[in-house]
């Protein structure tokens, strides 16, 4: 049983400055809500790397891999562990960015299974449109931030 959630968002900032946030997980704290904490050691497709979150039951580390990274353009990261991937495709845009968030769910535990048919496409959308938000709001710093 898989449930996911996409949505797009208009960032007005250059392509490069969404990206450092979203394309280096080591930044992902600084505007991914849930994200406490994060230690990415090569950052490169494929690699492995910890994450603190706080989820439903409590703040858990977990070992995530960074499925896909294409400069620029497309992260996609998965948790063993809960089945939980999330991926970002970015597009310039008008001046800025366009960018298209996916966050989607394949359970293997019970109680992930249970929690996915009960509430899991109604998390995934508020978790992603918060965290849209929140690169959004990072992204317009970071772009008015002197050199």
């Amino acid at each position: 049983m898989e449930r996911s959630a996409t949505q797009q968002r208009h960032i007005d900032a250059p392509i490069e400055v969404v990206w450092e946030l979203i394309g280096d997980p080591n930044r992902h704290p600084e505007w991914w809500p849930k994200m406490e904490e994060t230690e990415c050691a090569a950052l490169e497709q494929g690699c492995r790397y910890r994450g603190v979150i706080k989820g439903l039951f409590g703040t858990q580390e977990h070992e995530l891999l960074l499925e896909r990274l294409d400069d620029c353009r497309e992260v996609s990261i998965y948790c063993e562990a809960t089945g939980v991937y999330t991926r970002f495709v970015l597009t310039e845009a008008a001046g800025g960015t366009f960018v298209e968030g996916v966050f989607g769910a394949q359970p293997h535990t019970l109680g992930m299974k249970v929690f996915t048919a009960t509430n899991g496409r109604r998390y995934l959308q508020r978790w992603l449109a918060e965290s849209l938000a929140a690169l959004d709001a990072a992204a317009s710093r970071a772009a008015q931030a002197p050199a």
